[in-house]
C-alpha cells in the first residue's frame, strides 16, 4: 500500500496529485503571465487617455461657448419682439 501512495509505481496516488498540481500551477502561471499587461502598454493607454479627455475638455468648451452665444441672441431677439410690441 505504502508504494502505491507514494508513488513507486506510475500508479501512485502521491503521483496522480502531484502531476495535476503541477499541471495546474504552470497553467496558471502562464494564464496570468498572458492577461497582465506590460508597463509600456499602461502608459500608451494613460497617454491615449489624456488626449482623449483633453479632446472632450476642448468640445465642452465649444459647447458651452455656443450655446452662450445663442443665449444672448435669444435675450437680444426676446428684446426686440418686447421693443416692438411694447411690452416692459
Amino acid at each position: 500500500m505504502a508504494k502505491d501512495l507514494y508513488g513507486d509505481n506510475s500508479n501512485g496516488l502521491m503521483r496522480q496529485i502531484t502531476v495535476g498540481i503541477v499541471t495546474a500551477a504552470v497553467i496558471g502561471v502562464w494564464a496570468f503571465a498572458s492577461t497582465r499587461a506590460s508597463s509600456h502598454d499602461l502608459e500608451r493607454v494613460e497617454i491615449e487617455s489624456r488626449s482623449a479627455d483633453a479632446a472632450l475638455n476642448q468640445e465642452i468648451r465649444e459647447l458651452r461657448t455656443y450655446l452662450h452665444e445663442l443665449d444672448v441672441e435669444q435675450s437680444a431677439f426676446r428684446a426686440q419682439v418686447r421693443e416692438a410690441l411694447s411690452i416692459k
